[in-house]
């Protein structure tokens, strides 16, 4: 997988899309940032006390988020 990116097919997503990270997460914003500006219906969410587990560190915000980005897919 060394060189293997899927970058330049970001484009083809046509589905809405929830990008979520944790500040303290190994998939920071430089990692996010191209699913963000490449999926044409994208939305990111960095969750500030989290690391790679926002669902577990910060329950509560996470299904607020979740649930509020269905709702409005829905």
């Amino acid at each position: 997988m060394v060189g293997w990116s899927i970058i330049d097919r970001l484009h083809l997503v046509r589905v809405p899309t929830l990008v979520l990270n944790g500040r303290k997460d190994i998939s920071q914003d430089f990692v996010v940032a191209p699913f963000f500006e490449r999926i044409p219906k994208v939305k990111w969410v960095t969750f500030e006390n989290s690391s790679h587990t926002p669902f577990f560190e910060e329950r509560e915000r996470y299904m607020q988020v979740v649930a509020g980005f269905l709702k409005l897919e829905a």
